[in-house]
């Protein structure tokens, strides 16, 4: 979607109010009130930029800038009910007699649509989707690229291709419409049908950046590892600021640099699974280098010192406050980057496996008897004899909260919930135990209740370090896609994925197993709810149980 010609337009039909009534007596343009929930966000302040976008929307009777909060709103609010609001609003102050508006309406329309859709409300976003294409041709390129994305964070790929396929057959070659179709395949589990189209997109644009990391994923999806991390490291990375000075003012490490006698510093970037998964080729460059620091989250930082004693590690909020640092260190680099750096081509050059993860005697012993004493209070409330050792069975069914809307979309696609994952599991002859971290820990109360017994020590947990080693002292970890997954994998313990029907591009398109955790089974979802494939899982565990 062109934003700026339909901010412009709406800055030439209508004047823009000074904003004083929702602002604070603050006067805002709408450039401004994008500026400043964008500086919200960077700063870590992602709910008072979308609570300051609603009130501007709520409070002003201006076009321009009810459009700029709600341009900001549908990329960083899951809230699709207010972003739907924000853009009714606007479509009822522009008017429809005017001919000069009629194109700016339809963009507003188109975007209505998108989150109707992606809110469940299919038939009237379809209806409103094909009055622009039917009514305005000039939109009709938008049409399908955004219905076509609209359908993907609906979860729809399959439908997505279809229309996809439509769009391209018949009309002007598209960067987006070749970049949604790459999406929709690579989600359909098809990565190298995707390759072609993500081949198209960047012959018409060849520096489109969505369009070159879509074209990695699907590559790195696909086990093409050379050219997959060639491109993978061309992205823009995922941290709070791209102000902070380590990725402003340090050139980026790239594979070709000498690193003998250098200070590298590596940063924290993604989820927390992304390091746990790619610090094992650490060893490797601190082999090369001189120095080594690690920047990462407090979550990470006890386990990371405790596994990897020969470099220093920092949290990155601490480096975010020195910028006079700089003059410390050669390059700077995102963890992820690290298979690129150590020259990772093929699937076959993944290090073989040991655990590279270190839980500390006293801690593993610490948990384990807490285990011990959940597992005999256990016993006694429910009236079973002590002899005889159960297998102990740690779950994970969500993962941590997201704010980005595209963020919470594909959180949606790959957690379940406590209540979910307890009626497809039924009654087990096990001891099982929560990993479940963050808000989503406390749908236990609730099910406890009616039965389902659970044990629960993650209060007992303050980071990964204690995670890690509560799961030493489990026989099995079942867990969707998210960081206690990729803590058990690295930990070598036996693991089990519950995932989503649109695999992570590590977990490759097809098969049970990954070269990345060779303890780990993989049970891939067949469509968007999870309890299908949570049941197989279930039939899996009893098996298991039996086996001893």
């Amino acid at each position: 979607m062109k934003k700026g010609s339909m901010m412009a337009g709406a800055e030439q039909h209508g004047r823009v109010e000074d904003g004083s009534h929702e602002a604070g007596q603050i006067a805002l343009t709408p450039q401004e009130v994008t500026a400043c929930c964008q500086q919200l966000v960077a700063r870590g302040e992602g709910d008072q930029a979308v609570s300051l976008a609603i009130q501007i929307a709520q409070g002003t009777q201006d076009v321009a800038l009810i459009l700029a909060a709600g341009l900001f709103l549908v990329r960083f609010t899951p809230r699709h009910e207010v972003v739907i609001a924000v853009f009714r609003k606007a479509l009822l102050l522009m008017p429809e007699a005017e001919p000069a508006m009629a194109s700016m309406r339809g963009e507003v329309k188109i975007f209505l649509a998108g989150a109707l859709m992606v809110a469940g409300e299919r038939e009237e976003a379809m209806a409103l989707f094909m009055d622009v294409a039917r009514t305005l041709p000039e939109h009709r390129v938008l049409v399908g690229e955004h219905l076509s994305m609209a359908l993907l964070e609906a979860g729809l790929a399959d439908q997505a291709e279809q229309v996809l396929l439509a769009w391209l057959a018949d009309g002007p070659p598209s960067v987006s419409l070749y970049n949604n179709m790459g999406c929709a395949l690579g989600r359909l589990n098809r990565s190298r049908d995707a390759l072609a189209y993500y081949r198209r997109g960047m012959e018409l644009s060849s520096r489109h950046e969505a369009v070159s990391f879509g074209y990695a994923i699907a590559l790195l999806k696909a086990g093409e590892y050379e050219e997959g991390f060639a491109r993978y490291v061309r992205r823009v990375p995922r941290i709070p600021s791209l102000n902070c000075w380590f990725y402003q003012d340090l050139p980026r490490l790239t594979n070709d640099v000498p690193l003998e006698g250098r200070h590298l510093l590596f940063y924290q970037e993604q989820g927390l699974g992304d390091t746990i998964q790619f610090i094992r080729f650490l060893p490797e460059i601190v082999r090369r280098a001189g120095r080594v620091t690690l920047a990462v989250l407090p979550s990470l930082a006890r386990l990371l010192r405790e596994s990897y004693p020969m470099v220093q590690v920092c949290l990155i909020t601490e480096l975010l406050d020195h910028p006079e640092r700089v003059a410390e260190y050669d390059f700077s680099c995102p963890i992820p980057d690290l298979p690129y750096l150590c020259h990772l081509r093929h699937v076959a050059d993944i290090p073989a496996f040991s655990p590279y993860l270190e839980v500390p005697v006293r801690r593993r012993e610490h948990f384990a008897r807490l285990v011990e004493q959940a597992v005999a209070q256990g016993g006694r409330a429910g009236g079973r004899s002590p002899a005889g050792r159960r297998l102990r069975v740690g779950l994970v069914w969500a993962g941590d909260s997201r704010s980005s809307a595209q963020d919470v979309a594909a959180d949606r696609r790959r957690s379940s919930s406590f209540a979910e994952m307890m009626e497809a599991l039924g009654p087990v002859e096990a001891d099982l135990f929560s990993l479940q971290y963050g808000d989503r820990r406390g749908e236990l109360e609730p099910v406890e209740g009616q039965g389902a017994v659970v044990h629960d020590l993650m209060g007992h947990v303050q980071d990964m370090a204690d995670t890690a080693a509560l799961m030493e002292s489990l026989d099995l970890v079942i867990s969707v896609d998210t960081a206690p997954l990729h803590l058990a994998g690295a930990l070598g313990r036996e693991v089990w994925l519950v995932s989503r029907w649109d695999a992570c591009w590590r977990w490759g398109d097809e098969g049970d197993r990954t070269p990345w955790y060779p303890t780990m089974r993989i049970f891939r979802a067949q469509e968007l709810s999870l309890a299908p494939v949570l049941k197989d899982v279930a039939v899996s565990l009893r098996r298991r149980i039996a086996e001893g």
